[in-house]
């Protein structure tokens, strides 16, 4: 389902001497089914941007619309837009507040409207994509599950609406490794199934393997939108707006400033070993 901000503005404390302008003249068009990651430093406007596309915010001045409707409309139903969009904050394990796992992952699709066997099956089906076993787990409170289960039973109460458009506040941050790239496949799982996904996120790396479209934001505006490659190409760019590109990229920019000869599309590591692989054999220098 297609998300287009247009013109958006927004300020802090408005009217004030502490005012912050958060988002200045923001428009933005994301299509339905799009992976679009969105980076940028601390204070930038990204969470404000997503506050804004998911209703938590209204805009000073400019519009929100979801699958061409204006969230902020007089008339708006907001139950739609319950329905439609889910939103996974950072440490969403914070959120847990019912006594079961399964009466908090029902709270989504209640609060949405949904039948009460709506509701069940899709309980079942979010606990199992998040990787439990539905009968294992609903009875079970949710207090007394370690801290990555606690987040899987926290995205399951998103996954329960059965949203078309998912939105995360820098999911993966505190993950192990191996947890990161699990919760990564999920994402890419549910994308591949028609989700449009927006991320927040500082994860570079994860951003060029996943991500379909990077959004660069500085000072409430942005200023570099693309593909992983467009974007993390202008390592120049990036860091006048104190940013970095992977690891992979750096290394590959690296290599380049000392003489060797590498494209600026190498962003990936399985991208810069097969180069390097393949440049170093012997009768290819």
């Amino acid at each position: 389902m297609p998300v287009e901000v247009r013109q958006l503005n927004f300020s802090y404390m408005p009217g004030t001497p502490f005012e912050v302008k958060a988002l200045a003249d923001v428009s933005l068009v994301i299509g339905d089914g799009e992976f679009v990651g969105i980076i940028g430093h601390t204070g930038c406007g990204k969470s404000t941007l997503i506050q804004q596309m998911a209703g938590l915010v209204k805009p000073d001045s400019g519009q929100v619309l979801v699958g061409g409707q204006d969230i902020n409309a007089d008339g708006y139903d907001r139950k739609v837009l319950r329905r439609t969009v889910g939103v996974v904050f950072q440490y969403p394990e914070y959120q847990l507040f019912e006594e079961t796992v399964g009466q908090d992952v029902a709270f989504g699709p209640k609060k949405a409207g949904m039948t009460e066997s709506e509701i069940q099956k899709n309980v079942d089906t979010a606990l199992e994509l998040v990787g439990f076993v539905p009968d294992e787990i609903k009875h079970v409170s949710p207090f007394e599950l370690s801290g990555g289960q606690k987040r899987k039973v926290a995205i399951a109460g998103v996954l329960a609406t059965d949203p078309r458009v998912l939105i995360l506040d820098e999911p993966i941050s505190g993950l192990d490794p191996l947890a990161r790239e699990a919760f990564m496949q999920l994402i890419k799982k549910l994308n591949a199934a028609g989700v449009t996904i927006i991320m927040i996120s500082h994860n570079m790396d994860g951003l060029c393997d996943y991500a379909s479209r990077v959004v660069a934001m500085s000072e409430g505006k942005v200023v570099l939108d693309g593909t992983p490659k467009e974007v993390f190409a202008d390592i120049g760019r990036l860091g006048a707006i104190g940013l970095s590109a992977s690891e992979a990229r750096k290394a590959a920019y690296m290599l380049k400033t000392r003489g060797f000869e590498i494209p600026d599309d190498i962003i990936t590591i399985d991208e810069l070993t097969s180069f390097l692989i393949a440049a170093l054999k012997p009768g290819e220098q």
